[in-house]
């Protein structure tokens, strides 16, 4: 198990769950709570897409037919396995 941040360019992953980050202070459960509404839910196959320059933000993912950009804090929220 590891966060979606650390996955590389070109993997499949499943979501196992939405956890804190401290980096979001009081507004994590915001942040977690909007990450489940766009389908970050326990189950769901991810394609990372890629990098921004150097490994650097954002983070581009594919979930079903849509294409997301995280930042590094809200990928390391998103707990994932292989898929």
């Amino acid at each position: 198990m590891q966060t979606l941040d650390k996955q590389v360019k070109g993997s499949q992953v499943r979501v196992l769950e939405i956890k804190s980050n401290d980096a979001f202070g009081e507004h994590d459960i915001s942040v977690t709570r909007r990450l489940k509404e766009l389908g970050f839910l326990p189950g769901a196959i991810l394609t990372i897409i890629g990098f921004g320059f150097m490994g650097a933000d954002p983070l581009a993912v594919k979930l079903g037919n849509t294409k997301f950009a995280l930042r590094k804090q809200e990928a390391q929220k998103v707990l994932v396995e292989a898929a």
